[in-house]
């Protein structure tokens, strides 16, 4: 069990490592390409929410906010592929961040949570570098 933990999570930091990450100017532009979730190397899982208002606002708010909000999100594990579906510059806006954040729609192609849609912070999303590869998936 721990063996196959193991393997997974270099798998996953190795498709990381040769991948490059999603540019903030230009995510428009990245309709239909294959990601692949992963938070930071602390907590690796990515929350998918069901909506881009839950998303935003529990970035935005208190801790008993964000509490409530839970049960509208999944919590994905790390190196989960997905379909970036839409992408929105600028719309989280944190409470104690400088600047705000992009969010991603997304689709998953694998594991658990196969064929559900949800948002992500753009932080999450790494793109694989094949950007074609989505067309071979259903």
């Amino acid at each position: 069990m721990e063996f196959q933990l193991l393997k997974r999570t270099l798998l996953t930091m190795s498709l990381i490592a040769l991948c490059p990450l999603a540019a903030r100017a230009g995510c428009s532009n990245l309709h239909g390409t294959q990601i692949v979730l992963m938070s930071n190397s602390y907590d690796p899982d990515v929350l998918v929410w069901d909506s881009q208002k839950r998303l935003s606002s529990y970035a935005t708010n208190s801790y008993q906010v964000a509490r409530l909000l839970l049960p509208h999100a999944f919590l994905a594990r790390a190196g989960t592929l997905a379909i970036l579906m839409f992408c929105k510059s600028n719309v989280v806006r944190p409470k104690y961040g400088s600047s705000p954040s992009d969010i991603a729609g997304v689709r998953m192609t694998n594991g658990q949570y196969r064929g559900r849609k949800g948002w992500v912070m753009m932080g999450d999303v790494h793109v694989l570098a094949d950007r074609s590869t989505h067309r071979r998936h259903p």
